[in-house]
């Protein structure tokens, strides 16, 4: 298959390329973040990081601003995709689907120390707060809500009425939250698999039937 643009064919050999290039330019912006910060970061850094030209990476963003919030969209939408799946799985019991969203929320490619270096950069630096919040807030919204739901199902499995899906679930994302912090600041103390083990406590104490 062959693209047009506007002066010429592109054929599939150089829109593997193209799309390679832009991925290392997200994936060395991520590592330059994590390095820098996002003041910074600069689309020379990026782009020798990336060992790709900075005429193309100029070309493919237009600018620094395009470039950053290229790399916060990337890691919103890979986090949604991963916990989408979850969720949409088939045949599981809401237990397993739990642990699976535990498993994936301390994984090393979604809980990567550059990526939540990322996540709190632009939470953090009051210029891209607006960006951050009209990238991942609705996505993190459909998140909670769908942990409330699940959490209601092993409520309502185990006829538990005295507990709330609500809090449950919002102390579950509170825990990743801070949790991810201390991967990012401590990881000798707070590795993925301490992590995991913690949140798996928690649940077993709330639900020690069913999370033995």
């Amino acid at each position: 298959m062959r693209l047009v643009t506007k002066n010429k064919y592109i054929s599939s050999s150089e829109q593997v390329e193209l799309s390679t290039n832009h991925q290392k330019l997200i994936d060395a912006t991520i590592e330059t973040i994590a390095k820098r910060g996002l003041g910074e970061t600069t689309i020379s850094h990026v782009s020798q990081a990336a060992k790709v030209s900075q005429g193309y990476a100029n070309f493919r963003f237009k600018s620094k601003e395009n470039l950053l919030l290229s790399s916060l969209k990337f890691i919103s939408d890979e986090y949604k995709k991963s916990w989408g799946k979850i969720f949409e799985e088939q045949n599981i019991s809401p237990e397993e689907r739990v642990l699976k969203i535990i498993e994936n929320d301390f994984s090393s490619k979604i809980a990567s120390r550059n990526k939540i270096a990322v996540w709190i950069a632009f939470y953090s630096e009051v210029k891209f707060r607006p960006s951050y919040l009209s990238i991942c807030q609705h996505q993190e919204e459909i998140y909670s809500e769908q942990m409330e739901k699940l959490i209601q199902e092993i409520l309502d499995k185990n006829k538990e009425k005295a507990l709330s899906a609500k809090e449950i679930s919002e102390t579950y994302l509170s825990m990743v939250d801070g949790l991810w912090q201390r991967i990012l600041f401590d990881p000798k103390t707070y590795s993925h698999e301490f992590c995991k083990k913690l949140v798996n406590n928690y649940f077993k104490t709330l639900f020690p039937k069913t999370f033995s």
